[in-house]
């Protein structure tokens, strides 16, 4: 899972980063409403953490501004703001969870978890399913449609991830690079088609039809089989 966090405070920005990071997730950050305004309409991430009082557009108004173009990221908005008005302005604006400054890492987690369970809105079944792939979130496994099974490492998933998300998309590589590796990341494109090499081994190992498809000049697709 890939998270934005827009928050202010320097500190507490880079803080929530590292904390983010230790535990498994890619994290990015901005400084304020209108850099995490510009990042979130990238699509390239599945949750944000907007705290709301920021320079330029405040929290709010990056809540509304993308809800109001269609866009379902999840965010949990982060605040000093206690009053019960506030919780209901943002919840009301479409925020997803609200956790009030200060907060222990451990409650963030658990509503990142929770608030993540909510969005894959597939009943108690957590699995990404595409064509006749099914990966596991949880445990990072990919199963075929024989019950074969194999384990991916931390890139390798979070890039089958993307793929499964967006079946039938052409992706590029500078798109796949932003997601798995991040902006400011020295990864290579080269790297892309490197560990697309590993996943077409273990979409084969698992006895899968579908597969990663390369577009000349442009990047890759996940064709579906049924």
């Amino acid at each position: 899972m890939k998270i934005l966090v827009v928050e202010d405070e320097k500190g507490l920005r880079e803080a929530l980063i590292r904390s983010l990071s230790g535990e498994g997730y890619l994290a990015d950050g901005a400084s304020d409403g209108e850099e995490g305004y510009a990042l979130i309409c990238s699509g390239l991430y599945d949750l944000v953490l907007l705290d709301i009082m920021l320079p330029v557009y405040d929290g709010l108004e990056v809540l509304r501004r993308i809800r109001g173009q269609g866009l379902q990221v999840p965010v949990i908005l982060l605040t000093a703001r206690s009053s019960v008005s506030d919780k209901v302005g943002g919840m009301d604006l479409g925020a997803d969870d609200y956790l009030t400054k200060p907060f222990a890492m451990p409650e963030l987690l658990a509503r990142i978890r929770m608030v993540a369970r909510r969005g894959a809105g597939s009943g108690p079944d957590p699995h990404i399913k595409a064509g006749d792939l099914s990966l596991d979130p949880q445990s990072f496994t990919l199963t075929g449609p024989g019950g074969r099974s194999v384990r991916l490492g931390a890139k390798e998933y979070q890039l089958m991830e993307y793929l499964m998300r967006n079946p039938k998309q052409i992706l590029s590589r500078e798109q796949i690079t932003q997601r798995v590796w991040g902006y400011d990341a020295e990864a290579e494109y080269n790297n892309v088609d490197v560990y697309v090499s590993f996943l077409r081994k273990k979409i084969k190992f698992v006895q899968a039809a579908s597969k990663i498809s390369a577009v000349r000049g442009v990047g890759y697709e996940l064709e579906e089989a049924e």
